[in-house]
């Protein structure tokens, strides 16, 4: 525990957490509606509705309840126990997985989910802070929007399968986010599952997100988000032209 808290304190110093700064470079930076800036005063940059533990994964729910587009952010999520004791932070998962989020719509919300082992048993609270903030203006009507509906949850060999059906109308999407909350069968939210899927085109198209993590008997889908993703820095969109509208 004592080198955790040695990791944890480096990383907030370097890091600076409680100070915003900009992300976005170059061409992205110099794109009219996008903004570093942020007031304080006027909230939170995302709002922390919900956590959940499954089998050894914590998973997070927050809410973009500002009216512009979140550009960038990365979360670094810290656990503590009854005593106040970090048990866990996103600030040490060092697979590159954890935690960014990125064009996030206003009143949309969003998962982050990292592996804590069994120190999640002993978590009681939960501190969110972000970094390498950038901002864009709220926009008008998107190009494209998306209705997802789940058709199931399978099991395999490594956890389980989130199922859905994306039905996209609108424009030709390069690059979306898609992510399904889960709760078990008493209603409690348990976990998030994500992935990303190039190439929309209006229609509907089968996707699959798998949870590397069983679930209990009885989980459900509570939900599912879809939104486009524009402006990731280590996935550029793909250049779908090639794709013929269907």
């Amino acid at each position: 525990m004592r080198w955790l808290m040695g990791v944890l304190a480096a990383t907030v110093m370097l890091s600076g957490c409680s100070q915003i700064s900009a992300q976005m470079s170059g061409e992205q930076a110099s794109t009219a509606t996008e903004s570093s800036s942020f007031d304080p005063d006027a909230g939170p940059i995302l709002v922390t509705q919900q956590w959940g533990v499954v089998d050894g994964m914590l998973s997070v729910v927050v809410r973009n309840t500002s009216q512009r587009t979140l550009r960038f952010a990365n979360a670094v999520i810290t656990a503590r126990d009854e005593q106040d004791v970090i048990v866990a932070s996103s600030a040490v998962v060092t697979d590159g997985t954890c935690c960014d989020v990125v064009d996030l719509p206003a009143g949309e919300k969003f998962g982050f989910y990292f592996d804590v082992g069994s120190s999640a048993d002993a978590i009681a609270k939960l501190d969110v802070a972000y970094q390498d903030v950038a901002w864009a203006t709220a926009s008008g009507k998107p190009d494209a929007t998306f209705t997802a509906k789940p058709t199931g949850i399978d099991k395999n060999s490594v956890g389980a399968v989130v199922v859905a059906d994306v039905v996209t109308t609108g424009a030709r999407t390069p690059q979306v986010s898609a992510q399904a909350f889960l709760n078990d069968k008493d209603g409690k939210f348990i976990a998030v599952v994500s992935g990303r899927w190039d190439c929309f085109v209006p229609g509907t198209r089968q996707i699959r997100m798998q949870l590397f993590h069983p679930v209990p008997p009885g989980t459900v889908v509570e939900a599912i988000r879809v939104h486009p993703v524009e402006h990731d820095p280590a996935r550029p969109s793909p250049d779908c032209s090639y794709r013929n509208e269907s």
